[in-house]
């Protein structure tokens, strides 16, 4: 009941917090237990919220102990309400001293007998970043070791889920998540048999590789930066006469960005290297400027200057006075949990997480004190209700607003630039243009090489 209770919340909350959360292959998902999920762990708390919410079953979740405190009130509540099993890593123990987990591994080999769902993350630490780190074998032991216990009889399976955020700090950003066809863990049972350990690494290797399919994975953070420019720049021409549904582009789009720099790198090192150069300096000199790639869109420098320029002023004065109201009543509820999780932590990948739980509690407190005041003042259930409606809709709107502002002062500033000094806009212009080109033609090469 507090389990449905908690989920429901969390889910009405991740809505919010993301502007938009893909889900593909959702076919896959198993509707009932026993089954074993497993995923990259970038986004600490957030990552097993995401799933937990996808998921019809009650999930069940292996944690670091170190979460779990010293405290019984704690540990009740991380057990017992939020169903998380602790589970010893070599860092959480003393120098010297091999942590114990076979108490955990009884729980679990009991847990999936009785059909029911168990959330693993296998690289068994969380870093905000494109990355997927070593993964332990702790799964595929826990996996085979249930299935012997129950004969190879207990149909129990593995499914994958690659998590991909867009920017796993940022309010309002996406994350797609990616299902795999789920691995049977009884197929491995002559090999188990006979060879445990070179079984359980076999295992361990395939969910690996099933996990790396469904990610978009770079070598560095130079290398995010590149995908993420020449997706900007690159986007919709990507896409050009692929067959692929909405919600699978930006997954799409990033892969094969990835793939395309992973061949360059081995291929043609030159080519990648001009391409670099001349995005770094493109991006340096509409930075200089205090533009932005939007601005120089064909979208965006195509129609009528007048009548662009009209419509965003109505649109800036018409929509003031709403601005102004959700502002107002969404103001204290949205900053307090950003300026909180800053003071809580300067880890980047619990800052999310913590920036939604607290948002959770700051709009609940005051939009029910709001709606209460607006009662007790006007004393009329339809100005009430009214009033309640109007609070997420304004706060949502006020989102909207500042966004369109800001890109509206970024084309006033292009404007006024181009007044004064028509050949920089339109050297910049030229240089979008010529970078798109190189992209094209390396898009062209490389489909040409590996189709």
């Amino acid at each position: 009941m507090i389990y449905a209770f908690l989920k429901l919340i969390v889910k009405i909350a991740l809505r919010i917090f993301f502007k938009e959360i893909s889900i593909n292959n959702k076919q896959f998902i198993p509707k009932k237990g026993p089954v074993i999920v497993v995923a990259n762990h970038p986004n600490t708390f957030m990552d097993p919220m995401l799933i937990a919410a996808i998921l019809p079953q009650q999930v069940h979740f292996l944690a670091n102990a170190t979460v779990f405190g010293r405290s019984k009130l704690q540990h009740w509540v991380f057990n017992k309400i939020l169903h998380m099993i602790p589970v010893f890593r070599k860092q959480d123990v003393k120098p010297g001293i091999k942590p114990n987990n076979k108490a955990v591994f009884s729980k679990c080999f009991e847990f999936l007998a009785e059909k029911g769902t168990l959330l693993i993350f296998p690289e068994g630490t969380s870093y905000l970043e494109r990355r997927l780190r070593e993964i332990k074998t702790g799964t595929a032991r826990i996996a085979l070791g249930a299935e012997k216990e129950n004969d190879f009889d207990l149909d129990l399976k593995i499914l994958g889920i690659g998590l991909n955020y867009s920017d796993g700090r940022r309010f309002r950003s996406k994350v797609i998540l990616n299902i795999d066809e789920p691995i049977s863990v009884a197929s491995y049972k002559e090999e188990y048999l006979e060879d445990e350990y070179s079984t359980v690494k076999k295992l361990t290797e395939e969910i690996r590789q099933r996990l790396e399919k469904h990610l978009i994975l770079t070598r560095n953070e130079e290398e995010d930066k590149l995908v993420y420019a020449i997706e900007k720049i690159f986007k919709f021409t990507i896409l050009e006469g692929a067959d692929i549904s909405k919600k699978e582009q930006d997954f799409v789009v990033n892969k094969e960005i990835t793939n395309a720099i992973n061949y360059f790198e081995e291929k043609n090192p030159g080519r990648l290297d001009t391409i670099k150069l001349n995005i770094e300096k493109y991006f340096i000199d509409i930075e200089r400027l205090k533009l932005n790639d939007e601005v120089f869109t064909q979208k965006n420098l195509s129609g009528s200057i007048f009548l662009k320029g009209l419509k965003a002023l109505l649109y800036l004065v018409f929509g003031l006075p709403f601005y102004l109201f959700g502002l107002i009543n969404n103001y204290l509820p949205y900053i307090i949990p950003s300026k909180a999780a800053n003071k809580i932590t300067k880890d980047v990948e619990y800052l999310a997480p913590i920036m939604m739980v607290i948002g959770i509690f700051t709009y609940t407190f005051f939009y029910t004190l709001q709606i209460y005041f607006c009662h007790h003042l006007f004393q009329s259930v339809w100005v009430t209700f009214i009033y309640g409606i109007s609070l997420p809709v304004s706060g949502f709107f006020v989102i909207h607003y500042w966004n369109f502002l800001i890109h509206s002062r970024k084309n006033l500033r292009l404007l006024t630039i181009f007044n004064k000094r028509k050949d920089i806009i339109c050297n910049l212009v030229e240089q979008r243009k010529s970078l798109f080109n190189l992209i094209k033609e390396t898009k062209e090469e490389y489909l040409a090489n590996t189709l």
